[in-house]
């Protein structure tokens, strides 16, 4: 399959039949997730710009290995090359010859944002803020403690805006920074706002249920936890994705928590090895944040060790089996071709008024 980034307008096949994804050159799970659902989807022809290199089999292994996580689950389902003339890019944009623009990580593209602006409307533009951070593009301070970049255009205003970290504090205005907890609350919301999370590949998702050795892996990043299994470790303990997933599908349970934002590929990769997330303090996440979905009915939520040990204790085989079979149906919706799905969907829904 070859696509011409260049090629007439005329030959358009449906609504978003070319859509330009601009990427950045280093890993980004939301971005690259996305990236990778869209490639998957083969009525659509995306062109990355610049080239995401980690994402594809071509890839120089050296830089693999940098990958944080050891670039295990999305750097290892990896794309084919294509033939892909991107020589001409900012043309192309000025004719109009793209249906749909993606800026992926607004955070570290906005320059790409200034810059093709005039182009962009709500009809042809997507925003996916993946930052850790709850405060927006352009509200968080790295905006406004430098004044040359206090009147940067505003993303949410026109153009439909994913935000992965969404909570009470994630408000499209430098006043969160000086208001009260309370009174941020009453700020409204912006109409563009939409939830979005990680995705995981649907090749790295168990099709049958293994054999259960033992209740816990060797990985378990929550320490209270560690300190009662033996063996275990708190930081990465594998240097394959092999050894990785075999020891997930030999646990009954895996453990995750909040790391620097509530989501992370860790649940997805427990639920997609039929292991069944264990989430310390999940009931403080906001129901705007992502990951979605995880609830009672596919994971235990819990907030110390004895209470984690003690529900296991006393769950039943039917209590797990419907447990583990939640996990399994939670991580088959959230594919990196399913969020892709979902991404498209509600810009349609946006520019239709739906």
């Amino acid at each position: 399959m070859t696509i011409n980034a260049s090629r007439s307008q005329d030959s358009r096949r449906a609504v978003y039949s070319r859509i330009l994804y601009f990427t950045t050159c280093h890993e980004d799970y939301l971005s690259n997730g996305l990236l990778h659902g869209l490639r998957n989807l083969s009525e659509h022809e995306t062109v990355d710009f610049p080239k995401q290199d980690i994402l594809y089999r071509n890839c120089p292994e050296y830089i693999r290995h940098q990958i944080r996580g050891c670039g295990f689950t999305l750097y290892t389902d990896l794309l084919d090359d294509l033939e892909i003339d991107r020589s001409r890019i900012s043309e192309d944009i000025s004719k109009g010859l793209f249906d749909l623009i993606i800026i992926s990580d607004i955070w570290r593209q906005f320059g790409y944002f200034v810059r093709f602006r005039p182009w962009m409307n709500r009809k042809n533009t997507i925003i996916l803020d993946g930052a850790d951070a709850c405060l927006p593009y352009p509200a968080a301070g790295l905006f406004w403690r430098r004044p040359y970049y206090w009147f940067l255009p505003r993303a949410h205003r026109e153009f439909l805006y994913f935000k992965r970290e969404w909570t009470s504090d994630t408000r499209f205005t430098p006043l969160t920074r000086v208001l009260t907890k309370g009174l941020r609350r009453r700020l409204p919301t912006a109409a563009t706002l939409r939830r979005i999370s990680f995705s995981i590949p649907e090749s790295k998702i168990i099709l049958s249920r293994p054999h259960k050795e033992k209740d816990f892996p060797k990985h378990i990043v929550d320490a209270e936890v560690a300190e009662r299994v033996q063996g275990a470790a708190t930081s990465y303990a594998f240097s394959s994705e092999a050894e990785y997933y075999a020891d997930l599908q030999s646990a009954r349970f895996g453990i995750t928590t909040k790391r620097s934002g509530w989501d992370c590929l860790r649940h997805y990769e427990i639920a997609a090895n039929a292991s069944v997330p264990c989430f310390r303090d999940l009931q403080l996440k906001p129901d705007t944040c992502a990951p979605h979905g995880l609830n009672d009915s596919n994971c235990i939520i819990y907030r110390s060790a004895d209470e984690l040990f003690r529900r296991i204790g006393l769950m039943t085989d039917t209590e797990y089996t419907a447990l583990q079979d939640g996990a399994l149906a939670w991580v088959r919706s959230h594919t990196t071709k399913t969020i892709a799905q979902y991404v498209l969907s509600e810009h349609r829904r946006f520019v239709d008024g739906t």
